[in-house]
């Protein structure tokens, strides 16, 4: 999509934290390649030979790159990205820590997420998907956690097999209930649905915020995989 000029001006990424300045160094290598031919990442070009051991000169980190950045230092970030690229076609702003943000940061970035400069984009480092929802409609989402475990599980589908599967899970703790929605959530994104996929991980996480019981996880579920219905119907002004 990058290649195609088609990836998002603001992605959210959840990743863990032993491996997020790796995927943020691919990222960036990715997005601020100016390779002529399309390869993303060649090494070759202007951009590409501009990195150091310490990074990018258009790539530009919030803070010390590893503690959530403060207000001061998402403004900081917000004017050098307005600023003309030193070599590459664009800026790389990138938010570490991002699901530790304090709210006045938060709503700092709130401009640049939804515009970011002229062939600029924003990459947030997460390891929950907590960010405020205002932050979060204006990114692409894509999670990377490696502590996800489980192999990817198809979800019922006939009702001898919802109501078993409502029977055994009246008495599980939401964190192991979440745990078999990942793992259904796995199954349909490798099969393809990607649409529904990402409506059990919003569901998921939405319903574990507000600490709803075992028995609302159910019927949400039952909503969404059974009826078709989406969240936003689910939990109208609330979602």
């Amino acid at each position: 999509m990058i290649s195609a000029n088609g990836a998002p001006g603001t992605l959210l990424m959840i990743v863990d934290a032993a491996v997020a300045n790796e995927a943020r160094d691919l990222y960036a290598r990715t997005v601020l390649c100016d390779s002529e031919s399309g390869e993303q990442g060649c090494f070759s070009c202007p951009s590409c030979m501009a990195w150091r051991d310490d990074g990018h000169p258009d790539m530009v980190v919030a803070g010390d790159g590893f503690a959530p950045p403060g207000i001061t230092d998402c403004i900081e970030m917000r004017t050098i990205m307005s600023l003309k690229p030193f070599v590459a076609k664009g800026k790389l702003g990138v938010i570490p820590s991002a699901h530790s943000l304090s709210m006045p940061a938060a709503n700092s970035l709130l401009k640049i997420a939804e515009e970011p400069p002229d062939r600029g984009r924003l990459l947030l480092l997460a390891e929950e998907d907590n960010l405020i929802p205002t932050i979060k409609s204006r990114a692409w989402t894509l999670h990377f956690r490696t502590n996800m475990a489980g192999e990817p599980v198809k979800p019922p589908s006939a009702p001898s097999e919802w109501i078993s599967w409502i029977e055994r899970t009246k008495k599980l703790t939401q964190a192991d209930i979440a745990s078999e929605i990942h793992a259904w959530s796995r199954w349909l994104g490798e099969s393809g649905d990607w649409r529904t996929a990402s409506m059990l991980r919003g569901a998921i996480y939405f319903l574990q915020k507000r600490h709803m019981p075992v028995s609302m996880v159910q019927d949400a579920m039952l909503a969404i995989l059974r009826e078709g219905v989406s969240i936003g119907q689910i939990f109208g002004d609330v979602w």
